[in-house]
């Protein structure tokens, strides 16, 4: 059996992570070119799976070359994208859809494969005799290597799975219930990615300073400062609170800042605030109100941290005055030393506001962008474009498949 790992343009860490339970007994080649690639192994009678590791972007750009390759050989799709509209992917005929934790899903499907059992494999759906079966659904703590050596691809280090917040742009909160990669084995990694030339070790998490919470709201010094340590001792340089483990403001104390300090490498802190309006506040159930991110700021520039704040434009719903109140409390919070992160909202399949339209984007947001381009950041145009993208591509797979899909409503406000 040999595992052709469809790899894109970018880093690809989501392949990284499907591949690193199954590589050590599986064949596993990289490929830019499935069809070509699966055709040649295929005549030397090689059986085959063609994996997809699927964010909403990449499938916009590729689900035509992914519909393709499914009518001619086994595909398995995994990925945010993939648990979030595993209906339209079985639909355009992938034959496994990873939607759940995928350590215990792609072993399975590949024992499927070769004949050996007959069961549905864990956290995946299929189609077969024209219904859609789903496997029992398995959670399991984050425990298996990170990495990739049939792919050199080495990934942040995803030290928390799952969130116990519930905001409505997101979809990690669906992914079981919260688990936290044991020190032991963050500092094993630790150990070998610096050995291979990695020693800036980043992490994955929903929200870093929550590493190792009991109630996954509550910061946990003690595992927070162990996991930091750790990471040291292994000779690498720990950045966490920043991308990809930004965290939330309730957790930018100065007890935590403190803790972490002597630790961490980055001194850039990032947290959401997301939008200023309270209307928008609790359609995207943030749980938070604009003041604790002002505190945030204020604790992280007198610990001698860099706050980035990331703001949401577009949300559904978004009106004049909330872009008005988001552009107020930007303006007061670059007078507080902050940096601002614009986004622009992207609909995601499996977010509880997938099926509303993006708002607008509104001219006072590239007003403030223009007054203060030193002091903003992110990929404002880039995502307005992406989030159009999405809409579009839906209503073209829609026509291609002659079937209604789950794509935003243009009714919807």
């Amino acid at each position: 059996m040999i595992l052709l790992a469809r790899l894109f343009e970018g880093p690809n860490n989501g392949m990284a992570y499907a591949v690193a339970p199954v590589e050590g007994k599986y064949r596993v080649v990289p490929t830019r070119n499935p069809l070509a690639d699966a055709s040649a192994l295929e005549a030397k009678g090689e059986k085959v799976i063609i994996l997809y590791s699927l964010s909403t972007p990449i499938f916009v750009e590729h689900w035509r070359e992914l519909a393709e390759v499914a009518s001619r050989f086994s595909v398995v799709a995994g990925g945010p994208h993939a648990a979030g509209d595993p209906i339209t992917l079985l639909k355009l005929g992938v034959k496994y859809v990873v939607i759940g934790d995928g350590e215990v899903a792609l072993p399975a499907i590949i024992e499927k494969e070769l004949g050996l059992t007959d069961e549905t494999p864990p956290n995946t759906v299929l189609k077969e005799d024209g219904k859609v079966k789903a496997g029992r659904r398995v959670y399991v703590d984050p425990f298996h290597k990170t990495y990739s050596e049939a792919l050199s691809i080495y990934p942040p280090i995803e030290i928390m799975r799952s969130c116990r917040y519930r905001c409505a742009f997101c979809q990690t909160w669906t992914q079981g219930p919260v688990r936290y990669r044991p020190v032991e084995n963050v500092a094993n990694l630790a150990k070998t990615y610096v050995a291979r030339g990695h020693g800036e070790i980043r992490f994955i998490a929903p929200v870093g300073f929550l590493y190792g919470s009991q109630d996954g709201k509550t910061p946990n010094i003690e595992a927070l400062t162990a996991l930091l340590k750790a990471v040291r001792e292994a000779g690498g340089r720990p950045y966490l609170g920043t991308f990809p483990s930004e965290t939330r403001p309730e957790t930018v104390t100065r007890d935590i800042l403190k803790a972490v300090k002597p630790y961490v490498a980055n001194r850039r802190l990032s947290f959401g605030l997301q939008t200023a309006s309270e209307k928008l506040l609790k359609l995207t159930k943030r749980e938070h109100g604009v003041a604790i991110v002002e505190d945030a700021v204020k604790t992280s520039v007198s610990m001698g941290f860099k706050p980035v704040v990331d703001i949401i434009g577009g949300l559904p719903g978004e009106e004049e005055e909330d872009v008005a109140a988001a552009v107020r409390e930007m303006e007061k919070l670059i007078a507080m030393g902050a940096r601002i992160r614009m986004h622009y909202y992207i609909p995601l399949p499996g977010t509880p506001l997938w099926g509303r339209r993006p708002a607008p984007p509104h001219p006072l947001y590239d007003e403030f962008i223009k007054r203060h381009r030193k002091k903003v950041e992110g990929y404002w145009h880039e995502q307005i474009k992406l989030s159009m993208k999405i809409l579009k591509t839906y209503e073209e797979v829609r026509r291609y498949l002659h079937t209604p899909l789950t794509t935003p409503s243009s009714s919807a406000r």
